[in-house]
Formats: C-alpha cells, structure tokens, sequence
C-alpha cells in the first residue's frame, strides 16, 4: 500500500493504522517520492489526500483503488472500512 500525506503527524497516524490491518505501508510525503515508490514497488492500494488524488490518477492505471484521506484523521475504524469498501469494490470489476 502506498500512503501520501505531506502532515507527518498524519502519515504517522494512518502507518499505525494500517499496519493493524497487516498491510504493507510505504509512507511518502509528496506526490514526486510516490511516484518513485509506485514505479518500485507497484502497491494494490493508495490512500492519499484528496488534492493529490488526481495527480496520482495521472500517473496509475484507472483501476488501482484510491481511498482519499480526510483533512485529519480521527477515526481509525472510518479509515479502515474506507480501504476495505475501496478494496471490494476493485475485486468486484
């Protein structure tokens, strides 16, 4: 899974967060370094603001799933059910 949030406060939180989930986290904090770890590393999953979603969607194929972060991340369980909505729905196209 890639993470993109620039707030390393947040990063931190939501590394927390997902690393719970079993997930595999590369934390970024611009949308240039995500582009080196998405070249690298090829993620199934993103979570990234929503001002640097469309930039992503520029550089990912359409059907890599994105769960755009809130301004801040206060509720670990919204956080998760985002990704786990985010990731049924890709299996399902």
């Amino acid at each position: 899974m890639l993470l993109l949030d620039d707030n390393l406060d947040s990063n931190a939180r939501c590394e927390a967060i997902l690393a719970r989930l079993h997930f595999a986290v590369a934390p970024t904090k611009d949308i240039n370094e995500a582009k080196s770890v998405m070249s690298a590393l090829r993620p199934d999953i993103i979570v990234a603001r929503v001002a640097d979603a469309a930039a992503l969607r520029n550089v990912t194929s359409a059907d890599l799933p994105i769960v755009l972060l809130a301004n801040e991340v206060l509720d670990p369980e919204v956080l998760i059910e985002e990704i786990r909505r985010e990731l049924r729905a890709h299996k399902n196209r």
